[in-house]
């Protein structure tokens, strides 16, 4: 029956079987006097082949034809969702990801059913230019962890859709074994395996690229701290800079002009002004606060001695 969860494997068996099943698929959906399961069986068999062999608008044509004959069969929105895919848009592929939920919600102890959803969701994170959300990557993992139970760790590129979840996640290392058990598990004898084999060594490539630009996203941010870190400095440099040459004019107008203890008191309050001064130009860029407090506080001193040291102190 259509809604056994073993339905999938039987259809691929039955293709394995024969070298060129397409003629004869195609006669049994034509023969209206056959069973409406024969036929659908027929359908899927022929969807499946045509999706092997990437003839994407036969696909199509094929699905649009038969939609209104077997249109509320629960498979078929897995059709559905594997159309919108092949349009190739993101919007297309956010469409296949929601036609897979409703295969899942009607179907869901179908290992192949909840592996479709999880391969076209990590499809779509992968498209994303913003990595995906934590939420969305722990329901992925959870619905590819489920078809691998349900599959009981036998079909290998569900392991494959696995190590592309993980690459998400930024853990290269178990991508790159998750994609290895994939190779080590898929049948050599099965027609479909060059084609796999191909597939996995594509997805090998896409970690090692993910891990590179994930190293230099990590360089990138850190020259952009050190580059902020650095300008900071030297706008600090330019601060003591012009706190040195005020200082310098102020003790010469002073010197000028003042004799004596007056020049003293002058000298201080200046001083401290240009520590306080100088204090609050470094907080503005971010300084380390203790030697902010530090500078204030050495600056209100020297402005409060300037101010309050009786005269006889000084002399």
């Amino acid at each position: 029956m259509p809604a056994d969860s073993a339905f999938p494997l039987v259809i691929r068996d039955v293709l394995e079987a024969h070298p060129d099943p397409e003629p004869t698929l195609r006669q049994i959906l034509d023969d209206r006097t056959a069973r409406a399961r024969l036929r659908f069986a027929a359908l899927y068999a022929l969807l499946l082949r045509l999706r092997r062999e990437e003839r994407h608008a036969e696909y199509s044509a094929v699905v649009r034809h038969y939609e209104g004959e077997f249109g509320a069969e629960p498979y078929f929105d897995t059709f559905r969702a594997i159309v919108a895919r092949t349009r190739g848009d993101l919007a297309s592929l956010r469409s296949a990801v929601e036609y897979s939920r409703q295969a899942v919600a009607s179907m869901p102890d179908v290992a192949a059913v909840v592996h479709q959803l999880a391969a076209f969701w990590v499809e779509f994170l992968e498209r994303l230019e913003q990595p995906g959300s934590a939420r969305d990557l722990d329901e992925v993992e959870r619905h590819i962890d489920r078809a691998i139970t349900l599959s009981q760790g036998r079909i290998a590129h569900y392991f494959e859709t696995k190590g592309r979840l993980l690459a998400l996640r930024g853990e290269f290392e178990a991508a790159r074994s998750a994609v290895a058990q994939a190779i080590e598990l898929e049948p050599r004898t099965s027609r479909d395996y060059l084609r796999r084999l191909t597939q996995y060594q594509t997805t090998r490539i896409r970690i090692d690229l993910m891990q590179e630009r994930a190293r230099w996203a990590q360089a990138h941010d850190r020259f952009r701290t050190e580059l902020t870190e650095f300008k900071a400095q030297q706008l600090q440099l330019l601060g003591l800079l012009a706190a040195v040459v005020a200082f310098i004019a102020t003790a010469g107008n002073i010197a000028s002009q003042s004799e004596g203890i007056d020049g003293v008191r002058l000298m201080l309050v200046a001083s401290g002004a240009v520590g306080v001064v100088f204090g609050t130009f470094s907080l503005v860029n971010n300084s380390g606060i203790r030697r902010v407090i530090a500078a204030v506080v050495l600056g209100c001193a020297l402005i409060g001695a300037g101010i309050l040291v009786p005269a006889a102190w000084m002399s």
